[in-house]
């Protein structure tokens, strides 16, 4: 299936990974065509999707509305699953008002969810409008990956592209207030929009929450710990520099006479929820690819208690031993740990990514 195609130019140009706010053009993005044929009539999407089969996009411009609720959520997500039932009223209340049903129409997307699992939390939520899978983030990182869900953004189309009028970050209870938010969007003047000073709050939550206590000597002997094994000697660690302003751990190792390389990635993600706390972890691969460890700095699950020894030793055994360069998708059902499924799927995800440095690394020279 083909999960999302992202094309950053023109007006929709935005620096990369800063969360998207008011003023901004959301980006141009392709979705999955994973609509049944009651949701494409209902966004208005024009006659030629109607038959279209799973695995053809559509974009948030065919949709035939003024203004386009578009909230990411994820099914685990408590204050997702509490804002639900209120995101449902108000689409009640727009339904009702035939001066607002024409205008406004909602999407949801499951950030870092599969078809079954967004279909499962609109079955289970009852969601009367279409939401749509974001299995690979890639949707989530594409707005700035602005570390929370629910996360409300109110779309104006204008002339040269889809405007972001409002954002809302976290859990509203208050259905009104949603109300007056989606009023107060369509009668904003789109030019001041442009003109206006960019609100920077998200970002600035999203940078505290993925801020990493540890001094970058500590870091280095994380790295050290990650490549150590009976099998070899770690002769030296050093950080080196990548493209895209991406960074990684070199190891050289030496096991008998011969030398070679370990690399140690230590990623950091912002959380997929308003109350979690950002994922940070190494993990590490050989020349061949293939992941050797997998070393946790700070993850955590329900209560943003940390992950026990246990948990730590069963995200290993689902790691430990696959290769980079054969990405597989994470299966709630499979992959998830107790109480851990939104931080596990992150980890899989950042691992998914991978192939990308495998080729910096080659390019390099560290690996042939």
């Amino acid at each position: 299936m083909v999960f999302g195609i992202l094309l950053c130019s023109g007006p929709w140009a935005k620096e990369k990974g800063r969360v998207v706010t008011p003023g901004d053009f959301f980006p141009e993005y392709s979705f999955p065509m994973t609509l049944t044929r009651s949701d494409t009539e209902y966004l208005g999407l024009p006659q030629k999707f109607f038959g279209l089969v799973k695995g053809d996009n559509f974009s948030l411009k065919d949709v035939k509305a003024d203004l386009i609720v578009v909230e990411f959520l994820n099914k685990y997500c408590f204050s997702c699953q509490l804002q639900a039932p209120v995101m449902n009223q108000v689409f009640s209340m727009v339904q009702q008002d035939p001066q607002l049903q024409e205008r406004i129409k909602f999407i949801g997307i499951g950030a870092g969810n599969n078809e079954r699992e967004v279909e499962s939390f609109r079955e289970e939520k009852k969601v009367p409008f279409p939401v749509i899978p974001d299995p690979k983030f890639l949707a989530y990182e594409a707005i700035g990956e602005p570390g929370a869900t629910p996360f409300t953004i109110f779309i104006r189309k204008t002339d040269s592209g889809l405007l972001v009028a409002r954002t809302k970050v976290g859990l509203t209870r208050d259905p009104q207030m949603i109300l007056k938010t989606m009023n107060d969007s369509l009668k904003a003047d789109w030019n001041a929009l442009l003109t206006q000073d960019k609100d920077l709050s998200a970002q600035r939550a999203k940078a505290e929450k993925l801020f990493l206590r540890y001094k970058e000597s500590e870091l280095l002997n994380k790295a050290k710990e990650s490549m150590r094994s009976a099998k070899w000697k770690v002769l030296n660690v050093a950080k080196v520099p990548l493209p895209d302003g991406e960074e990684i751990y070199v190891g050289e190792i030496q096991t008998g006479r011969q030398k070679s390389y370990l690399f140690a990635k230590l990623d950091s993600r912002a959380p997929t929820c308003d109350v979690c706390h950002a994922t940070h972890f190494f993990f590490t691969f050989d020349e061949k690819g293939m992941i050797l460890n997998f070393l946790p700095l700070h993850v955590t699950k329900v209560d943003n208690l940390p992950w026990e020894a246990k948990e730590v030793e069963q995200m290993k055994q689902r790691l430990v031993g696959r290769s980079i360069l054969h990405p597989a998708d994470f299966d709630s059902q499979v992959d998830a740990l107790s109480s851990a499924t939104m931080t596990a799927a992150l980890i899989v995800d950042s691992v998914n990514k991978a192939p990308a440095l495998y080729e910096a690394l080659k390019n390099k020279g560290y690996i042939k």
